[in-house]
């Protein structure tokens, strides 16, 4: 049977929990490098939206935020594409979780333009300039109201585009990955991955939300298979001087 598809769940995910299993933990950290890789489509994703964008002023140097960054295995091919193609990118992985980023710097931090920064990405603004923000997997894990607050908050200092990947909730997605995820042991990913689809999206709801956030700016939702949903929301920060 499967579950109710019609509204998001409200169920917790076990790695959401600050006193879950550290092991286990990190466990599943270690496998979303493939997972990521395998489905997605990040790359896709980060080619089209970010550093296509990037070359149309190839000259510039540029910051991008990653909201809820994990193990920064993203952060880091997108880095090393950057630097392919000649251009500026740093990259601040930001986390919630001292835990995560202990993993994360410990696997990557001596990678070239990547810092590491354990904040609440509801609770401020930055003070210093962003030009892209993304997220991948991240705007599940909040609240329909915290994602207005967060789309709220950054647009407005973000100068080129946010970018915000996450899940289609369908029972294609969930069958797929259910079947997918057998392979992923000893850890969260397969339990949690299939909560996650659950608390994902549809395209229109996704529109809906962003829509209700902006004040200026525009946005739209991409489709991509397998369950794959891209919000682009254009920022209006100032420009670089």
């Amino acid at each position: 049977m499967f579950p109710d598809f019609s509204t998001r769940s409200g169920m917790a995910e076990l790695m959401d929990d600050p006193c879950c299993s550290e092991e286990l933990l990190l466990r599943t950290l270690q496998q979303f490098a493939s997972i990521n890789r395998l489905v997605a489509r990040y790359r896709t994703i980060l080619k089209r939206w970010v550093l296509a964008d990037m070359l149309k002023a190839p000259g510039q140097s540029y910051h991008l935020v990653d909201m809820g960054a994990g193990g920064c295995d993203i952060d880091v091919w997108l880095l090393h594409a950057a630097r392919k193609l000649g251009l500026n990118l740093r990259i601040t992985a930001c986390d919630l979780d001292p835990r995560i980023l202990d993993y994360a710097r410990s696997t990557y931090g001596e990678t070239a333009g990547l810092t590491f920064r354990q904040t609440d990405l509801l609770a401020g603004r930055f003070e210093e300039p962003v030009d892209f923000v993304f997220a991948n997997h991240f705007l599940h894990h909040l609240s329909n109201e915290n994602i207005t607050d967060l789309i709220r908050l950054w647009q407005p200092q973000v100068r080129h585009r946010m970018v915000l990947s996450d899940l289609e909730r369908n029972r294609w997605s969930y069958l797929g990955f259910s079947i997918f995820a057998r392979i992923y042991r000893n850890s969260f990913s397969r339990y949690d991955g299939l909560i996650s689809i659950q608390r994902g999206f549809r395209a229109s709801e996704l529109d809906s939300l962003a829509k209700e956030a902006l004040e200026g700016g525009s946005c739209q939702v991409h489709r991509l298979a397998p369950g794959r949903l891209a919000l682009c929301i254009e920022g209006t920060g100032p420009e670089t001087p």
